[in-house]
């Protein structure tokens, strides 16, 4: 993560407004919307140190107006372990990558399984080979004592 920004508001209208100026501002994304207690909002952007310093400054002068405006702080190439205290939402695209995963897990899981009832289904057919082999074995050894009474 280069850059962290929060945005925070009375309410959804301002967060939905100060999200939508912050991403026309500059190239940043949008990682999270945060409800707290009392009806504030928090919205997380990243992206580089400039745009998002940009786009929450220019999101903070419109909301202002409106008078919902809380807070608002950029974090400049926050440390690794911020990223656990935000809860990120997947993207449409990173949710169907997830899925594509989880299903080739899946998938793989029942090949194997498949494989595995394969190969006991043929040393079935093989133990019963050798048992078939043994009574002939059999009848042809009993077929060979008599002859030799």
């Amino acid at each position: 993560m280069k850059a962290l920004g929060l945005i925070e508001t009375r309410g959804m209208v301002g967060a939905i407004v100060a999200a939508d100026i912050a991403l026309k501002t500059a190239q940043v994304e949008l990682i999270n919307r945060e409800h707290t207690k009392g009806g504030l909002v928090c919205i997380e952007f990243e992206g580089d140190v400039a745009a998002v310093k940009a786009s929450v400054e220019a999101a903070v002068m419109a909301i202002k107006d409106m008078g919902v405006y809380v807070g608002s702080h950029v974090i400049p190439r926050p440390d690794d372990s911020v990223e656990k205290i935000i809860k990120r939402k997947l993207g449409a695209s990173e949710q169907k990558e997830e899925i594509v995963e989880e299903t080739k897990e899946e998938v793989k899981e029942e090949l194997k399984e498949t494989e595995v009832e394969e190969e006991i289904s043929e040393m079935k057919n093989i133990e019963e080979e050798i048992e078939e082999i043994n009574e002939i074995l059999k009848v042809s050894k009993n077929k060979k004592t008599k002859h030799k009474k």
